[in-house]
């Protein structure tokens, strides 16, 4: 029994993203909850910005911008940048991923600035 869960948790454990350290120039903020990282597509995980290239309104598009603006003043003010890519994709072909500045979570600081909103899949509310 105690071999199995030995086992069970270094499977888990390699099936989890390994981050590794970026920089900031390595990163291109696309808006609130996707970057590219070294040419590579990701969409953050975790939560969810207001659209900026297909809002449904004027409000959805000033608040998308914020958010845009704000993750690339974390990611340029940051002194630790730490990426860890999910071996899944998202529907849009986009590699998933999570962020991490100073050892916060970029998705952890937008929520608490309401700017974002937590965000697990599934049919996502309107911003309008």
């Amino acid at each position: 029994m105690l071999f199995a869960l030995v086992l069970g948790g270094i499977y888990w454990l390699s099936e989890q993203p390994q981050p590794k350290m970026l920089s900031a120039s390595q990163i291109y903020v696309i808006d609130g909850d996707t970057i590219d990282v070294d040419g590579e597509r990701y969409r953050l995980t975790g939560f969810d910005t207001p659209e900026t290239y297909r809002a449904e309104c004027e409000s959805e598009k000033l608040r998308g911008d914020q958010a845009t603006a704000r993750m690339r003043a974390l990611v340029r003010a940051a002194t630790e940048i730490s990426f860890a890519a999910q071996p899944s994709r998202d529907k849009y072909g986009r590699g998933l991923g999570t962020l991490s500045v100073d050892g916060q979570n970029v998705g952890d600081i937008l929520i608490r600035e309401d700017l974002v909103r937590r965000y697990s899949g599934g049919q996502r509310s309107s911003w309008c």
